[in-house]
């Protein structure tokens, strides 16, 4: 009996012992996968904290419609994330609304016009322009109803402007000039641009219109229209399209300007050369246009699709020249102080991108 009772109480020690060990061993492993479980927390708290710093936020507005197709597709496509820059953008309304943007601090950068853009700096808009756009050639279409068969045929007819003033009503001017039609010989209307351009031709409001594409090539596709001519063929040396930072960024903080700067035509050329059929494809979405009239309206305009950063002073002074003789810009104002290459410069160097149009 007591022989049994001291087995039965070693076996109860054992036990115990036992199931002691096990609950330290279990403990312990809880203790070692919570430490493990921390540190693997840790480390990935200090690699994206790490990642984190790689970025580079960029406060921006950029234009809409075929002229900033090219470079929202690159924003969506993550093109510039993979150059370590991401973006604050503010949704763009006029190039207007965007210096008032600059001015307030609002944005850092932005791409547009640059007949609006030069005057304002002048007038202290605390900014300058910095490089070129994509393209930066009037890509404007003159584009006309059935029945008008050349641009001669335009006297005594009305004609979309787009606006009252700046590079587009410019074109028609110089295209109706080169072809021996004086400016009080048609009918000239501020009619809009875009989607606003287009239904005033097509409900017969105006005889003709400059326009963007695609709108030039969906009015041959949908037989509202024809085209007449390119701008860019009667006025070569106007600048059109150019890249403005605020001084602030400017001055105090270069190198991430810089960093955006160099992306901007680096991603641009990869979109142009690697992703060009993805690219029209998303393009023909955006623009609510069918893939092979878009196909159509990007090819016909891929002589101007330059992506060189330095901007042109030659094209700078033709273009305030052009603007004063219409009347559109005081006689005192010039491009002096209203732009830099410096950035420009140093992404043409680092990219190795050449001048198209330099002899």
């Amino acid at each position: 009996m007591k022989k049994r009772l001291f087995a039965a109480l070693l076996t109860t020690v054992f036990v115990s012992a036992s199931l002691a060990g096990c609950a330290s061993a279990s403990a312990s492993e809880k203790a070692s996968d919570e430490a493990a479980t921390e540190a693997s927390a840790k480390s990935e708290d200090e690699a994206e904290s790490e990642s984190e710093e790689d970025f580079v936020t960029i406060k921006a507005c950029f234009a809409i419609g075929m002229t900033g197709a090219v470079n929202r597709f690159a924003l969506e496509k993550g093109l510039y994330e993979a150059e370590g820059i991401r973006f604050d953008v503010t949704d763009y309304e006029s190039n207007d609304t965007t210096l008032s943007l600059i001015t307030r601090g609002d944005i850092e950068v932005a791409d547009g016009d640059p007949s609006t853009y030069i005057p304002a700096i002048q007038n202290g808009v605390p900014a300058k322009l910095v490089g070129n756009m994509w393209r930066y050639q009037g890509c404007y279409w003159l584009i006309a109803k059935d029945g008008i068969e050349t641009i001669e045929d335009l006297k005594g007819k009305t004609i979309g402007t787009a606006g009252a003033s700046g590079g587009m009503k410019l074109s028609v001017l110089k295209m109706l000039e080169a072809n021996g039609i004086a400016e009080d010989e048609a009918t000239l209307v501020a009619n809009g641009v875009y989607q606003d351009g287009y239904a005033t031709l097509t409900s017969g409001e105006v005889d003709a219109t400059i326009i963007h594409n695609p709108y030039a090539a969906l009015a041959e596709s949908e037989g509202t229209g024809h085209i007449l001519g390119r701008a860019w063929d009667y006025i070569p040396d106007y600048y059109t399209g150019t890249i403005i930072a605020s001084d602030k960024i400017i001055n105090e903080d270069p190198e991430r300007l810089q960093k955006f700067v160099t992306a901007y035509y680096k991603v641009h050329e990869e979109v142009k050369n690697e992703y060009f059929d993805e690219f029209i494809d998303w393009a023909s979405e955006y623009m609510n246009t069918d893939k092979d009239i878009l196909r159509k309206a990007v090819e016909s305009e891929i002589d101007v699709w330059a992506d060189y950063p330095v901007i042109p002073e030659d094209r700078l002074d033709k273009t305030i020249e052009y603007l004063q003789q219409y009347g559109w810009l005081e006689d005192g104002i010039s491009a002096d102080g209203t732009y830099t290459n410096e950035f420009a410069q140093k992404a043409a160097d680092e990219l190795g991108l050449k001048d198209p149009e330099s002899k």
